[in-house]
């Protein structure tokens, strides 16, 4: 079973945006998106309408104040959904798993996350190095994480938590675009002054890593100005 995922951060709800966003998804034709900065707002019903046009009617929806930026996941199949922690903002992270009658694996678990920056990041990547890999069949961490290795995935020094990230790697995770892209710089966010970060990432348990078949940004959304972030499109066989 081939499945086709997609991240992307589409910025403060879409707003205006929401008909070239509704209509980028359509194209992609994804089976799970996660979006982060997803907003409970008036642009809202049109990329609703657009995922479950799509097929993708099973959606997790955080309940929050329409300018609250949140994460959403939707996808074709049912899924579960838990929280990272008791003690995080459950709008900005989201476990959902997903259990398959008809593939080669049982189950799927996806952590998805909107990350805070600097120091109020670090619970959610405390919690996330607490996972131990070997208690998923088949994993993956994604969304805008907003954190990397400086001068690998920046032109500055600017990430607080390097270390966390660090050691979510050495713990098991794979950074699944860094592995096919060893030597590539590519940003999913470019700041006002023109230096670019890779934000948004994938990571996978190694076993996990060996079932994605294509992993690539799609800059294209962000170029034209459809978000301020580039989106992440994965395929899996499962």
């Amino acid at each position: 079973m081939s499945i086709k995922l997609l991240t992307w951060n589409i910025l403060q709800g879409g707003g205006k945006r929401a008909i070239g966003i509704a209509e980028q998804l359509e194209a992609i034709q994804p089976d799970i998106v996660t979006l982060q900065e997803f907003r409970n707002g008036k642009s809202a019903p049109v990329i609703l309408d657009a995922l479950n046009k799509l097929g993708l009617e099973h959606q997790h929806i955080a309940q929050s104040a329409a300018a609250k930026n949140t994460v959403m996941v939707a996808a074709r199949m049912p899924f579960e959904t838990h929280t990272w922690a008791d003690d995080l903002d459950p709008t900005l992270c989201i476990h959902a798993q997903f259990n398959f009658n008809e593939a080669s694996v049982n189950s799927l678990d996806i952590f998805a996350g909107h990350l805070p920056q600097k120091r109020a990041q670090v619970p959610y990547l405390d919690t996330l190095c607490k996972l131990d890999v070997d208690d998923y069949e088949v994993a993956l961490i994604m969304g805008d994480l907003n954190c990397g290795i400086p001068f690998e995935d920046s032109e500055t020094k600017s990430f607080v938590n390097t270390h966390m990230f660090q050691s979510l790697l050495r713990n098991g995770w794979t950074d699944s675009w860094r592995s096919r892209n060893a030597d590539a710089r590519e940003y999913s966010w470019i700041s006002s002054r023109g230096n670019g970060y890779r934000y948004d990432h994938c990571l996978a348990t190694k076993n996990t890593d060996k079932l994605i078949t294509k992993i690539n940004y799609l800059h294209d959304v962000r170029e034209e100005r459809l978000s301020d972030h580039s989106a992440m499109l994965i395929e899996l066989d499962l």
